[in-house]
């Protein structure tokens, strides 16, 4: 995986006009440093280039590759970790990243997950003290000195509270707020003059991938958003006895310091395979995915940096195992129509229906001018049915979707900055899943919880409450009603309503206006039937049908015979109205 030299040129040519139209001097330093940062590493070893061909065989590892590239991959790695905290987020951002960076590169980056440096004990003991105002002694029985972990945007660290429970503190590094926000800065500054002066930056959509890293470092930087999100998420997975979620302690939690109980046992990552050949993890990566669909498809709302260290296997007894998701800074949250297009997209991928994918894939982008839509379709299913064509073991629906948007940016179709952290979700998913069972079909598991997945949707799309607003509709209708008819009347009665119709036309105009009441008719006595019977669902009874309440299952089938016979009816119709049309026109 090479840079393409036309991708080099073009980036290097904007990067000189940024230089040349500095919009603010204080951030010269900044731009020079990124700078000579990917001349000197990502100009020889990052792929750039949206060639579908190159896309689609982005897994070759024959590949031309420079010989020292692990040792470039390193230096690339301790140069992001001595550029400060939001460098070294990129730099985690880019580990996720098989489309662009080499799996040197990943294998680098992936150490900043736990290889950063930790800060001093005494701005730990001051921070905590200024969040919680209370001395540590007071607040707690012990607090270990030696942080457990260090990030890049904060540290954890061991401590029993005054009533004997165990609990780690994260503690969010000094001034990292204000240095996160200019590096944001510089970013979008960076990201906007590329995407103006180069095809590639204005395809990959860099301006959007830099507003939800904003996004999600700003909330990542909010520990009280985080317990939130713990919270939510714990009660959306309350269906998966095998996941367990840390409990957050709230009166000991604040903006700059979160405490949640001590959570024992083994990171996915530290597994050996003698662990792994004693317990079966199988059933317990199948669940994982399910809870991760649950989350995407139904929620809307998920934990969306699953990568090995954030997630633990604690044994329990009779050989019993669970899930241990931990650090829900990172989520990300699509609307119900996102939902519905992603559950159409995992399905189609899992069982090789590429038009299936193009066509989801379309409906949540944005179209530029001059999309080929039969181009893209031909390309996105050609991509789908080489990746199954691959072996169970090298399946991976992160990659996949990351081609997808690859291939998206290629054709003038720019795919939403979610779509992206989705891959990046599900990327991160299938290491740890691999790791629980390394012959892991996540296919299999899409596609046997794809019909609990839709029932979980369609209870949620008809629950009562999403028919309050058309409720609130039909109630003014009916309120209106009386007051329109009588303007009708009054203006009928005083010779003011008129209608601008030849006569030739009437009689069809007064029979297209006769089907129209028919069928509108026909529509608010459905939705009236709906309405009602979604309200009396929660209503209890003695007489059950299919084991819900009788009155509620009745309305229901009268609305669908309604429906149906609406359909049938206004088709035999059309059809008619076609013929009578045809045989007048000859």
């Amino acid at each position: 995986m090479v840079w393409h030299r036309h991708s080099c040129l073009s980036c290097r040519q904007a990067a000189c006009k940024l230089i040349r139209r500095v919009l603010k001097t204080r951030n010269i330093g900044a731009y020079r440093d990124l700078l000579v940062l990917f001349t000197k590493y990502g100009r020889k070893d990052f792929r750039l280039s949206l060639d579908p061909e190159t896309v689609i065989a982005s897994d070759d590892t024959s590949a031309e590759m420079e010989p020292d590239v692990a040792r470039r991959a390193v230096a690339f790695a301790n140069a992001l970790k001595g550029m400060g905290p939001t460098y070294v987020k990129f730099g985690q951002v880019l580990s996720t990243r098989p489309d662009i960076v080499p799996p040197e590169y990943i294998a680098a980056l992936e150490s900043l997950q736990d290889d950063v440096e930790p800060f001093s004990y005494a701005e730990v003991e001051k921070i905590v003290e200024e969040e919680l105002k209370v001395r540590i002694s007071k607040a707690f029985e012990t607090f270990e000195s030696t942080p457990l972990a260090a990030a890049s945007l904060g540290q954890v660290h061991r401590a029993v509270l005054r009533d004997g429970r165990e609990v780690v503190v994260k503690v969010q590094r000094p001034n990292v707020r204000e240095q996160v926000r200019h590096d944001l800065e510089v970013f979008t500054e960076i990201a906007t003059t590329i995407e103006q002066h180069s095809d590639i930056g204005r395809k990959m959509n860099l301006t959007g991938a830099i507003e939800q890293a904003r996004i999600t470092l700003l909330n990542e930087l909010n520990y009280e958003q985080e317990a939130r999100n713990t919270e939510i998420i714990r009660r959306n997975l309350a269906e998966f006895p095998q996941i367990s979620i840390p409990t957050v302690i709230g009166d000991m939690t604040t903006s700059r310091v979160l405490t949640t109980e001590l959570v024992r046992g083994r990171k996915v990552s530290k597994l050996t395979p003698l662990q792994i050949i004693d317990h079966d993890y199988a059933e317990l990566a199948a669940t994982l995915t399910r809870a991760y669909l649950k989350q995407v498809c139904v929620d809307g709302i998920w934990h969306s940096d699953p990568h090995p260290g954030n997630v633990f296997v604690r044994d329990l007894e009779d050989n019993q195992a669970e899930v241990v998701l931990l650090d829900f800074g990172m989520v990300s949250r699509i609307s119900r129509e996102f939902q519905d297009e992603i559950i159409k997209m995992l399905l189609g991928m899992s069982s090789n229906r590429g038009a299936e994918v193009a066509d989801a894939c379309v409906r949540v982008s944005e179209v530029q001018e001059g999309f080929d839509a039969m181009k893209f379709v031909r390309e996105i299913s050609t991509v789908v049915a080489t990746f199954h064509d691959v072996d169970v073991r090298q399946i991976n629906v992160g990659q996949l979707i990351f081609n997808v948007i690859s291939i998206a940016n290629n054709n003038e179709l720019k795919a939403p900055a979610e779509l992206a952290m989705l891959a990046k979700t599900l990327l991160h998913l299938d290491g740890v899943t691999r790791r629980l069972d390394p012959e892991y079909d996540p296919h299999t598991v899409i596609r046997d919880y794809a019909e609990k997945l839709m029932s979980q949707k369609l209870a949620q799309k008809f629950a009562p409450r999403n028919f309050y607003p058309a409720l609130l509709d039909l109630n003014q209708l009916v309120l209106d009603l009386p007051h329109r008819t009588r303007e009708i009347i009054d203006q009928t009665a005083a010779g003011k309503l008129s209608f601008s119709l030849k006569l030739m036309q009437a009689e069809q105009f007064l029979a297209g206006m006769h089907k129209i009441a028919n069928r509108i008719t026909v529509g608010v006595v459905i939705a009236a039937l709906l309405i009602a019977s979604s309200m009396m669902m929660r209503v209890p009874t003695r007489v059950a049908l299919f084991g819900y309440p009788a009155m509620a299952m009745i309305g229901y089938l009268l609305a669908a015979a309604a429906g149906l016979y609406l359909i049938v009816t206004t088709f035999l119709r059309d059809r008619a109205d076609e013929e009578r049309a045809k045989l007048k026109g000859k």
